[in-house]
């Protein structure tokens, strides 16, 4: 004969756990203690983040083409990441707005220096100019931010100039 579980409050009963607690248990665990899997994924949309919330800075540049600009942080992205549009826009709606600009450069530059190689930071860096020259031209505040994005990614000055020319041959 087996026992029937105990019944009453704070008891073990019969009937199964939901779900819903069980996949808020699993979540408090992994903030807690991440899965290799929940630390990569975590670090991979930081790393898009970075990326979109620096490019977004160059688009936001008083531009009469903003839409151009939103549109060439659209295809950026895509590019760098591979990033479906279901997902892109909200990430880019995210970053454009005004609550969102960055204050300092620093995290998102300094996660980029951690993940790039110098050829992946020099591509980004060709990304950030199309960027600027998606209404046809690069005014002095677009060039001085994509300048010092370079400088503080560690961009190699030859680099950055030669970034820049051919993003100029592609558009002409």
């Amino acid at each position: 004969m087996t026992a029937a579980p105990a019944r009453g409050p704070g008891l073990i009963t019969d009937t199964p756990m939901p779900t819903s607690i069980l996949a808020k248990f699993r979540d408090i665990i992994d903030k807690v203690s991440p899965s290799p899997e929940t630390r990569a994924l975590r670090e991979a949309q930081a790393l898009q983040a970075a990326c979109c919330g620096l490019l977004m800075e160059v688009a936001r540049l008083e531009s009469p083409a903003a839409e151009r600009k939103r549109k060439a942080v659209s295809q950026a992205m895509r590019e760098e990441f591979g990033i479906p549009n279901e997902e892109l826009e909200p990430m880019i709606a995210n970053a454009g707005r005004p609550e969102n600009r960055l204050t300092s450069y620093f995290r998102p530059v300094d996660l980029i220096n951690k993940v790039y190689a110098p050829e992946q930071k020099v591509k980004f860096i060709e990304r950030l100019w199309r960027v600027a020259m998606a209404d046809g031209d690069i005014d002095v505040y677009e060039d001085q931010l994509v300048r010092k994005l370079a400088d503080l990614l560690y961009v190699a000055h030859a680099d950055f100039i030669l970034a820049k020319h051919r993003v100029q041959n592609a558009v002409c």
